[in-house]
């Protein structure tokens, strides 16, 4: 049986659902592969070009040249695109700026990975108490790319205007991101309820097998990149943790707050949820 590729071919891999009767659930959302400005957004984010390195050859590499204005925080990748080094904790600041259209260096630069798009044949299924979620369909190896969390990236005002027109029973889907810099903190709104990529379809988890890390390519906006927390087995789900970004974040725990149905040893029983998109 023929399988529907959601995002139209947009991707180096298509999207596919398990069963074509899930279609009708994905009648009002359309597939984008990246960020998208939302309303009221400044849009020069979107057009300012970040500057380019004017390395040697066809790939940096920082061993060799330490000036390399890409990497001024280390090299991100190893060889084998995996992430050089995985954080030990949440806590430790990661910072992700891949070589872009202005870098001298070639397409196939090492620090060249989030660009180049989904490298691995992902599937959108049904869990029922779930809804709909997202399963690798083969092996993933620790450290590597998986896919953006991809939408509408959205105003603070905008933000909240959607989170106070949700009920309860409405699935939140507004991603709150917040870089702690020395100048201060840079939050990012992203939504992808309507208007969004595969990400839109990773579940939460209190032991999830995937992190997030902000990665800037060509633009200021900051692309929310999941990457494998270990080796993943084909046909696993995939998860995150939906409050990984910020300690701020509380837990819902009582009244009409959402029950967490991850069922992992480490479940906390209710999911996160950002209040500050409310304030």
């Amino acid at each position: 049986m023929s399988k529907i590729d959601i995002s139209c071919g947009s991707e180096n891999f298509p999207i596919n659902l398990e069963d074509v009767k899930l279609q009708t659930k994905l009648s009002n959302f359309q597939y984008v592969c990246c960020n998208i400005p939302g309303p009221g957004t400044y849009t020069m984010d979107f057009e300012d070009q970040l500057q380019g390195c004017t390395c040697p050859g066809k790939s940096c590499d920082i061993s060799v040249n330490t000036k390399c204005t890409c990497m001024t925080y280390g090299s991100s990748y190893t060889a084998d695109a995996r992430l050089h080094k995985m954080p030990s904790s949440k806590k430790e600041i990661t910072v992700f700026n891949e070589c872009n259209s202005l870098c001298t260096c070639s397409s196939s630069c090492t620090n060249r990975v989030v660009q180049h798009g989904i490298t691995t044949r992902l599937e959108v299924f049904w869990v029922e108490d779930k809804g709909l979620c997202l399963r690798t369909l083969e092996p993933i190896e620790c450290g590597k790319f998986v896919c953006e969390y991809a939408g509408e990236v959205l105003t603070r005002e905008e933000a909240k205007r959607r989170a106070e027109k949700q009920n309860k029973d409405d699935m939140n889907y507004i991603f709150v991101l917040n870089e702690h810099f020395t100048s201060g903190i840079h939050t990012t709104y992203i939504d992808p309820c309507k208007i969004g990529n595969v990400g839109r379809f990773i579940s939460h988890s209190c032991e999830p097998n995937l992190s997030i890390y902000p990665v800037r390519v060509h633009n200021l906006v900051p692309k929310v990149c999941l990457f494998t927390a270990r080796d993943i087995c084909a046909n696993e789900e995939l998860t995150y943790d939906y409050g990984q970004n910020d300690d701020q974040l509380q837990r819902n725990t009582e009244g009409d707050k959402k029950i967490c149905k991850c069922k992992s040893d480490a479940c906390k029983g209710f999911l996160p949820f950002d209040l500050s998109v409310l304030k």
